[in-house]
């Protein structure tokens, strides 16, 4: 009987999470990105929670230590540089998670370690500057139905699963869900945006945050360094602004270097460094933004037949602290629930992969979308007056002072949600 042939598009986190499960079980792998080459960039990201169990079951946990980003923990400064509240990262292996998760690590180096769980495998294929232009489906009812993919270059392929991996903008979304489904992203107001900047000795190794006031929206200017010769910079924006808008909009880089640039500017404390260098150094070209958005799809529709969405495609929810968590258990649920199917019958594909991404997504969903749905507004939360700032100040420097993140956590144990297990995957674990 032929393995179970399987397309993964987006070379993330979660894509080539679901090729190393995916692969234990004898399966094919095509995995795709449209980029040139392996997309190791992107600024720092954290696993938390259950991420922290997931990571230890694939074997990971020493590679992604040895590439942590060492940050002592985050602060909240004011306009003159002085900190206001300090919060540690926990460091100790057991107890809470802080702001600073104890596995904080640049999104490039977790990619390449996930990549590096397949390289030489002779069952997973991975191809760059590759997109995929439209896929048809057999009917559900045919067991031996396929995906007929046909990619850009004019190549066609059959395939038993199509993964799309592919972010909050997912074009295999658009293709499965079709041209007339509702637009799933919903915006929550604002953007953030991040660049390097050469970095100078005064530069802190912690998170550096620091609200900024203004007349129009609500603006953080932060800094997180994770290497001596960087320093990263972030910027918060809460609220509407035309001139942000129109720059992400045309997708150019040096209009929206000019539209950043001229809302900081001024703003204080390190503003004005921060935002030369954004519209001169070389440094900051790496410059990256988003808008907060939620990816909502109606409950059902993160699969339809033989094609599934994981990962940010199904759930996005912009710098919401769990977006590298949940692509690697999504992962490993679509994965689990293929392999729990697929081990009983590997003559019914089809079957196996229909069922099992349904199933998925039923056990899944509660835990990706706990938070969704939570954010319409909160841009009004933040203050922008200089009063409201002081009062920020004043409430997270009683937080740091009763030390509200350690006794209550960020995200650890604000679930029941468990992690479920998949002896298919454990047995073909072992058997690799």
């Amino acid at each position: 009987m032929a393995p179970l042939k399987v397309l993964i598009v987006g070379g993330g986190v979660a894509g080539p999470a679901l090729a190393f499960w995916l692969s234990r079980i004898g399966a094919n792998i095509t995995l795709i990105e449209r980029s040139q080459q392996m997309r190791a960039s992107g600024q720092q990201v954290d696993i938390r929670a259950q991420g922290v169990a997931m990571m230890k079951k694939m074997g990971i946990e020493a590679a992604v230590r040895a590439a942590c980003v060492h940050e002592p923990g985050a602060q909240i400064i004011d306009l003159k540089g002085r900190a206001h509240a300090f919060f540690p990262a926990t460091q100790t292996g057991t107890g809470k998670q802080s702001f600073t998760s104890e596995y904080e690590i640049m999104r490039g180096d977790l990619v390449r370690i996930l990549y590096k769980l397949t390289e030489g495998r002779p069952n997973v294929q991975h191809l760059f500057n590759t997109t995929v232009d439209s896929f048809t489906q057999d009917d559900e009812s045919d067991p031996n139905g396929k995906v007929h993919v046909s990619f850009r270059d004019g190549r066609k392929e059959d395939f038993d699963l199509v993964v799309g991996a592919d972010g909050a903008g997912s074009k295999t979304r658009r293709i499965m869900l079709g041209p007339d489904a509702p637009e799933p992203r919903h915006p929550l107001g604002g953007y953030i945006g991040y660049f390097s900047i050469r970095s100078t000795p005064a530069d802190s190794d912690r998170a550096t945050f620091c609200p900024l006031p203004g007349p129009r929206v609500a603006r953080i200017i932060g800094t997180r360094k994770d290497c001596p010769e960087l320093t990263r910079v972030y910027m918060i924006l809460l609220g509407k602004d035309p001139a942000i808008d129109a720059a992400y909009k045309s997708g150019d880089l040096a209009e929206l270097k000019k539209a950043w640039a001229d809302m900081y500017q001024g703003g204080g404390w390190e503003c004005d460094r921060f935002m030369d260098a954004l519209r001169h150094a070389s440094e900051a070209d790496d410059l990256y933004c988003s808008p907060f958005e939620e990816v909502r799809l109606p409950e059902g529709s993160w699969s339809k037949g033989r094609a599934v969405l994981i990962g940010d495609a199904a759930h996005c929810q912009t710098a919401g602290g769990l977006g590298s968590t949940w692509g690697l258990i999504g992962a490993y649920v679509l994965a689990g629930e293929i392999a729990t199917l697929y081990e009983k019958d590997k003559s019914l594909p089809t079957a196996a992969v229909v069922q099992a991404a349904r199933t998925y997504e039923e056990k899944f969903r509660p835990a990706a979308t706990a938070t969704h749905g939570g954010s319409e507004g909160f841009s009004h939360l933040f203050p922008r007056s200089s009063i409201g700032i002081w009062i920020l100040l004043l409430l997270a420097r009683l937080a740091a002072y009763f030390r509200i993140d350690q006794k209550f956590g960020m995200f650890g144990d604000t679930w029941e949600w468990p992690l479920p297990e998949y002896p298919a995957l454990e047995r073909a674990q072992t058997e690799d």
